[in-house]
């Protein structure tokens, strides 16, 4: 199914996108979701349909996803931002923006705050990756020994937990799993560390610095330590790893929950209005499994911003 049916220039290549919700009103902020490191925009459909009378949404693929062509520059941090603005211009899509950012999707967020701050009005960050993380490098090499050839989405229970319809599901699975996505994901990965330098020099943590200058901000955390602990387990189960890389993986397993937590609230300092919130049913993809709690958190955002 073509769920990206608008498609703009952005100068160098096309960007495809779509538009959900309600027709919007003049003034009226702009949600637009910035999904996780190689992750399809087609992962937040539930989110969508859970916000389909309270706000205009822009779902867009990142080039090289999708039906977005391959940008000619390598895929950083500041570069998606730079092409996100270039297609909000071409596509006259004005300011105020409402940003969802997930996992890597929010320091893209941050960016985007840095890069246009008179612009955002609100921020959902979702179990968001920060400046600061356990590991020194993501994929952790140990972690990633032990989990070598499991189902992620399987073993975490995605396949049994989602809520996207059938039809929505099948959709997704044809697009993470085409060639193009893989080879797009593959380009992108490494600039998971690169972008954690990048945003860390722009001082954005600093307490009472509020950034954000009093706009609303939701942290909203999962349960990411339950998807590993059933990694670990299923890795151990096919005899992954050596017994230094487990014991590397139990020893983040035993610290992860608390780091989290801290990591997260850290977060909270980017603005004076802000909350904190955490699920312990789903794990890191919320969108998925609990995509009801997101639009929850779009909600409060919403109506701070009223208030």
């Amino acid at each position: 199914m073509d769920h990206f049916n608008h498609t703009a220039s952005i100068g160098t290549h096309t960007l495809s996108y779509a538009l959900r919700g309600p027709p919007r009103q003049p003034k009226t902020p702009l949600v637009i979701i910035l999904t996780g490191i190689t992750s399809s925009a087609l992962e937040w459909s539930a989110v969508c349909r859970h916000l389909s009378t309270d706000a205009s949404i822009l779902l867009y693929e990142r080039s090289g996803y999708g039906r977005s062509e391959p940008s000619p520059n390598p895929l950083d941090s500041l570069t998606v931002i730079n092409e996100l603005c270039r297609l909000l211009d071409a596509a006259a899509l004005a300011p105020p923006y409402l940003v969802i950012g997930h996992s890597w999707g929010g320091i893209l967020a941050r960016e985007f705050l840095a890069a246009r701050p008179d612009d955002i009005c609100g921020m959902v960050l979702v179990d968001p990756v920060q400046e600061r993380m356990m590991m020194e490098t993501w994929p952790d090499p140990s972690i990633a020994a032990v989990t070598n050839g499991l189902d992620y989405m399987d073993v975490v229970g995605l396949v049994r937990d989602r809520v996207l319809t059938d039809e929505e599901w099948d959709d997704l699975m044809a697009e993470e799993n085409s060639e193009k996505h893989a080879k797009q994901a593959a380009l992108e990965m490494p600039f998971l560390q690169v972008s954690r330098g990048v945003l860390a020099e722009k001082e954005q943590l600093v307490p009472g610095k509020d950034v954000m200058r009093g706009k609303p901000l939701s942290v909203l955390g999962g349960n990411s330590k339950r998807d590993h602990e059933l990694l670990y387990e299923a890795g151990v189960a096919k005899g992954g790893g050596t017994d230094a890389q487990r014991k590397r993986f139990r020893e983040c397993l035993a610290r992860w929950e608390r780091c989290e937590e801290e990591f997260h609230r850290e977060l909270l300092s980017l603005s004076s209005v802000a909350r904190y919130s955490v699920t312990k049913r789903s794990g890191h993809n919320i969108q998925l499994t609990e995509p009801e709690l997101i639009a929850d958190e779009v909600r409060w955002v919403l109506k701070m911003i009223r208030e």
